[in-house]
């Protein structure tokens, strides 16, 4: 067994009604101020938000509520945090999908430092984080990004000389998440999916990883096994308790892995293709990861070797977890197809485009050295 390194995991309190022990879990810590971040609509129309404000008013704690929709930009992590910085800020409150909890971590780190969050993002700031931050709560809305579980914040600019980069340090990995299932039931079926498959990338993308490990290993296969019993089943019913206590838990298993094993080429092709264009990221992920798949596993068979032997073992027992069978990149396949996933060129990509953003698409840790025409070929099969 080689040697591996497993980073921090968040104090966790998983299963139905936990939203709950929320309020008196911070009057409990002593703190006062809090910023609360959430999306725009959904969560803040419900019943749960309503119980939180009155038992946060009710326990003497002062609420600074922003609300960020869309990607995690520059420009909101720094308004959200120029708005706090004489409001002596106890804690950090992030109840929403991945881009809301990003938007927390990033809030909780940048009310410890100076400038721009620009300055500290990777590939494009010059300044390293000092990892110093307010205590950070998470409270994902939705089974997918797994952002809950991570070290890193994503922070996207749109556009012409834009970028998707992260804002990273071990340090910010939440000190605690609560994953309560009753907050995902409304989760409307689109999101469902496109959270799903992302999620099941991250599973599938860490176990085959050049740097996964035997815990790792035993997490995806055991989160693949979760998403490939229930995401289905929520497409068809999207009330489905059990299978919504399931996904939530899968998708936070994929947060633990991808930030110790790392992810593949769909990764790398999502941070491209949205700092291009306004596209979900959970969209790119699952419109590609069947493509990318049958790719890579086409490229190991061509290649044999110990090693591409060793990958291609891991993707049959990944297909197995997943599909019951070694029906790995059929049932990815029928996925895109049954659940509509949504091709590039319905949010606006070209060929063109996509020439260039195979040219600066990164492999990541993925198991096959795929060269820029494999990775076209990929993007264009989805176009």
């Amino acid at each position: 067994m080689d040697k591996f390194t497993i980073s921090p995991v968040p104090e966790l309190i998983f299963g139905r009604g936990t939203i709950k022990e929320l309020p008196p879990i911070i009057a409990k810590m002593g703190f006062l101020n809090i910023a609360v971040i959430t999306g725009g609509k959904s969560f803040v129309n419900s019943i749960y938000w309503q119980f939180l404000s009155d038992s946060f008013s009710a326990n003497g704690l002062k609420v600074y509520h922003f609300i960020s929709i869309g990607e995690t930009t520059p420009e909101t992590v720094d308004g959200i945090v120029q708005n706090l910085l004489e409001r002596n800020i106890d804690v950090v409150l992030a109840i929403g999908g991945g881009t809301v909890m990003d938007t927390g971590k990033a809030v909780s780190a940048m009310l410890c430092m100076s400038g721009s969050i620009i300055d500290y993002l990777e590939g494009v700031g010059t300044k390293e984080p000092t990892g110093k931050r307010k205590p950070l709560i998470c409270v994902p809305t939705t089974s997918g990004t797994g952002s809950e579980a991570t070290k890193n914040a994503v922070i996207t600019k749109i556009g012409n000389n834009g970028f998707k980069k992260s804002l990273r340090h071990k340090a910010y990995i939440p000190d605690t998440v609560i994953i309560d299932p009753d907050l995902i039931m409304s989760c409307p079926i689109p999101l469902t999916i496109a959270s799903g498959m992302d999620a099941v990338t991250q599973l599938l993308e860490s176990y085959v990883s050049i740097k996964s490990n035997p815990f790792t290993d035993q997490l995806a296969l055991n989160g693949l096994k979760l998403a490939g019993s229930s995401l289905s089943r929520l497409v068809n019913n999207p009330e489905d308790m059990d299978a919504r206590v399931k996904m939530a838990y899968a998708a936070y298993l994929s947060g633990i892995t991808l930030a110790n094993a790392g992810l593949g080429v769909v990764h790398g092709a999502a941070s491209v293709l949205g700092s291009m264009r306004s596209i979900p990221h959970g969209v790119v992920c699952g419109t590609l990861l069947g493509s990318a798949t049958e790719m890579i596993i086409a490229k190991l068979n061509k290649h044999k070797n110990p090693l591409n032997d060793a990958s291609l073992i891991k993707y049959s027992e990944a297909g197995i977890a997943l599909t019951g069978s070694n029906n790995l990149i059929e049932t990815l396949n029928n996925w895109v197809n049954d659940y509509k996933v949504s091709r590039l060129s319905e949010y606006g990509f070209t060929e063109m485009e996509l020439v260039s953003a195979s040219k600066l698409t990164g492999l990541k840790n993925t198991p096959f050295q795929l060269d820029k025409k494999d990775i076209f070929s990929i993007l264009f099969s989805r176009l």
